[in-house]
């Protein structure tokens, strides 16, 4: 024990884990103010034969209060017994292997216990901030064990959960030159938020050919979320057979000897299927009978001539480039930009979550397919939108995707970050996947709740601050720590923040009114569907 170590008071009931102690504040406060002030969060220390065991302060009460609160009377601590040292300060752990007895010493903490416990470094970690109430103690989590095992960002809008996960990856990044990131962006923030890390993908690069889709997102692609069409199944019927057809026709091979079906990733021309719609039109003798076939051509001539879905329909030629379009959107090789920004703001909102689906799909059977040798990050920004509690809401294809990356993803090398501002809105099944959890402030009562149940112990009631947390302050629990913390995330540079910030009204609306040629301009973009 540290010379310098105070004695806070003594244990008065062990009950499992759970600790109550005398707090003598009577007799130490004048000896050092500042080490004996005890609040919720405050981290003990007591001796056992065998090893050093740390606590957390989960509750503080006066019994039998007096009108002038006489520190002569009881004052009794709750603590809440998380992990011990066998060997002083050296090799601590979660867990304890003897529990502390009536009347033993409870001992105020010293930086060597600090650093034993929270900062640990090496080649391994990440330094992501400090312990909310001691700024000089450096907060590190273990890359293996975040990335091993997923992790999830949680919290309201505003609290700084982009600037968290910007941070992060940039740790990440700076460490693992040659990672492979892939970002889901849905609302184009993180253009700037990695400079020349990163390389931006939106619909004016990403490449996803159509031939890419499985049936149900060429459906998706096709008929939208309309389900009114009429004879909507029999014309997915007909496209399926022609996909299959022209896949052959492309491939040149019989179907017998490469078997080739609507899910099989080959390309085919969309001037074969329209040839082959002008043939089957041709052997039909009812008028109809010619309606699917005429709605089909309709909507793909559409689709072709959208400049929207350009990025998946634009181009004369069709060639086999599917080895290009991983190299792209997983950064193999990285070319040192390890970080693919997938920008989803300007793609067509009814087909969001088919394109969603193909990229989950795409990097899921890209790490099963390769055997997990080249390990990946996938950050899933807005998660409940494409994996939500509700069975009645979503894509179901691209929730069974991410379903799939949750629980399976560890296997193959892929790792899984799950941002979301309302975890109550996300499914239950895929969030719990997650062990470790950044959860930043949240006022909801619904998410709260839901907090809870996924998290081990209740995280020794640091869970109690939630509503209370400031911007950039957040709950740290799961298997990247040591222990349940409580965290200030360190300040990115504004110029490497994402734009997520919310509009200055009373600056904007202070300013000079704009003209009729912001509205032209804004009007282009518009139809150009360009920013």
């Amino acid at each position: 024990m540290d010379h310098n170590d105070i004695q806070l008071g003594r244990v008065v009931c062990v009950s499992g884990s759970h600790v109550v102690m005398v707090w003598e504040q009577h007799d130490i406060a004048k000896l050092d103010p500042e080490r004996s002030r005890l609040q919720k969060g405050s981290l003990v220390k007591l001796r056992t034969p065998n090893s050093l065991v740390f606590g957390l302060v989960t509750g503080l009460t006066i019994p039998s209060p007096t009108k002038s609160l006489s520190p002569e009377a009881a004052w009794l601590a709750e603590l809440e017994l998380i992990g011990e040292s066998t060997n002083d300060n050296v090799g601590f752990r979660q867990g304890i292997s003897v529990f502390p007895t009536l009347g033993d010493p409870v001992w105020s903490t010293n930086r060597q216990d600090l650093n034993a416990i929270y900062a640990r470094s090496g080649d391994s970690t990440i330094a992501l901030g400090q312990l909310y109430n001691d700024p000089e103690e450096r907060i590190c989590v273990e890359t293996d064990r975040l990335l091993g095992r997923h992790f999830a960002i949680l919290g309201t809008t505003g609290c700084g959960k982009s600037c968290a996960l910007t941070l992060t990856l940039q740790k990440l990044l700076e460490k693992h030159e040659d990672a492979h990131v892939v970002l889901l962006d849905p609302h184009g923030e993180y253009h700037s938020a990695f400079d020349d890390q990163g390389e931006v993908l939106g619909p004016e690069k990403l490449r996803l050919p159509y031939w890419i889709l499985n049936s149900d997102e060429i459906d998706v692609i096709i008929f939208g979320t309309n389900t009114t069409i009429q004879d909507r199944p029999t014309i997915a019927g007909i496209l399926h057979d022609l996909i299959v057809e022209a896949k052959n026709t492309y491939q040149g091979e019989p179907a017998e000897t490469r078997p080739i079906t609507v899910n099989t990733p080959v390309p085919y021309r969309l001037s074969d299927i329209n040839r082959l719609i002008d043939e089957a039109m041709g052997r039909l003798d009812k008028p109809g009978s010619l309606a699917p076939y005429r709605w089909l051509k309709n909507r793909l001539e559409a689709l072709s001539s959208d400049p929207r879905f350009a990025f998946m329909f634009g181009g004369i030629s069709v060639y086999d480039n599917f080895a290009e379009i991983l190299s792209q959107i997983l950064r193999i090789p990285g070319n040192g930009r390890p970080i693919s920004i997938i920008d989803l703001s300007a793609v067509p909102s009814e087909v969001i979550n088919a394109v969603v689906s193909v990229i989950l799909r795409l990097i899921f059977d890209f790490a099963h397919w390769s055997r997990g040798t080249q390990p990946i990050l996938l950050v899933c920004e807005e998660a409940h939108r494409y994996a939500p509690n509700d069975s009645n809401l979503g894509f179901e294809p691209t929730k069974i995707a991410l379903a799939r990356i949750a629980k399976e993803g560890r296997k193959y090398g892929l790792s899984l970050c799950l941002v979301s501002q309302r975890p109550a809105e996300l499914a239950t099944s895929v969030l719990s996947q997650c062990n470790t959890s950044f959860v930043f402030r949240i006022t909801s009562l619904r998410d709260q709740d839901i907090i809870r149940g996924i998290v081990a112990d209740n995280a020794y009631g640091l869970l109690d601050f939630l509503p209370l947390l400031s911007n950039g302050e957040a709950i740290v629990v799961g298997d990247a720590v040591s222990m349940p913390l409580r965290v200030q995330f360190d300040r990115l540079p504004e110029a490497q923040r994402p734009h997520s910030m919310t509009a200055k009204f009373s600056e904007a609306w202070r300013s000079a009114a704009v003209d009729k040629a912001f509205l032209a301009e804004v009007v282009d973009r518009w139809r150009i569907h360009q920013r």
